[in-house]
């Protein structure tokens, strides 16, 4: 009889662990869903790709303004994008064209423009063999 009551015993002892074991993971599955869906709606996860996506190459910016910046793209965020190592194209007296990094501008700002992503027109992705690309390492 004393087998048989150490036998329900650790039967219930490993149901009990069971249950435990399933139901702790039913709800960290359920708060994973929860956070996937916030960041989903939310924009962070199109963010992330965009960023992973042009990480590594440089871009054309086109703005709402009329301006034009060429540099790398950093982090997109819901509502800005940081552009590294900005440049923008100058013409002369001449119709001669140059490009200018803003770190060389008067008031020597940082290397980086923060844009508000309401501001952006389009994005181009510049190729490796792109003269610009070439002109701002080369800089």
């Amino acid at each position: 009889m004393n087998g048989k009551k150490d036998s329900n015993t650790s039967n219930h002892t490993t149901l009990s662990r069971r249950f435990i074991i399933i139901s702790v993971a039913t709800i960290l599955a359920i708060i994973l869903v929860f956070v996937c869906m916030f960041m989903w709606q939310n924009g962070t996860f199109r963010n992330i790709s965009q960023a992973i996506k042009y990480k590594g190459s440089y871009q054309a910016v086109f703005l709402a303004n009329g301006q034009l910046y060429f540099g790398k793209i950093s982090e997109i965020t819901n509502n800005y994008l940081i552009l590294k190592t900005p440049h923008y194209l100058q013409q002369d007296e001449e119709k001669d064209l140059t490009l200018v990094s803003i770190k060389d501008e008067f008031h020597k700002p940082k290397d980086y423009l923060l844009i508000e992503k309401s501001s952006v027109i389009y994005i181009e992705e510049l190729r490796a063999a792109s003269e610009i690309a070439d002109a701002i390492l080369s800089n």
